[in-house]
């Protein structure tokens, strides 16, 4: 019994101190657009919980951080047009990466959460604690 309510604790603890950590950019988020630039924007549902309920997911492109955003938060970045290897994880979790390529002009949305596991209850635990799937977004249409 007195294990099972360290292990408890911990757990309490940890979301606590996860919700202490709040969005955050490199970059200036007041920039007007320059449409010679695309707009890569990576936003995060608030999940059951509210904001602040799970560890901020840290954003890096071409292996440098941009920022960061916790449930319920977005940033964005702006880039000549080119491919960009992206990279998003959390301090207890590797990196998922993948590559895009960006017009400009162009916004680009992309929809920071868990990838599926497949491990039956796993999912919907984690989907309730960090909202949707990660993934990327349609734009608005043109």
């Amino acid at each position: 019994m007195g294990r099972l309510y360290r292990i408890i604790v911990v757990v309490g603890l940890v979301i606590q101190l996860a919700a202490c950590a709040g969005t955050s950019a490199i970059e200036s988020q007041s920039r007007q657009k320059d449409i010679r630039l695309a707009r890569l924007i990576f936003l995060r549902e608030k999940g059951v919980f509210g904001a602040g309920a799970t560890m901020a997911a840290n954003i890096k492109v071409d292996g440098k951080p941009v920022g960061s955003v916790t449930n319920g938060s977005y940033i964005f970045i702006d880039r000549p047009p080119g491919v960009y290897k992206l990279a998003v994880g959390t301090s207890l979790t590797m990196d998922f990466e993948t590559e895009v390529r960006v017009d400009a002009g162009q916004e680009y949305y992309f929809n920071v959460g868990p990838v599926t596991t497949g491990i039956p209850g796993t999912d919907l635990a984690t989907y309730a604690l960090a909202g949707v799937r990660g993934e990327e977004m349609p734009g608005p249409p043109a």
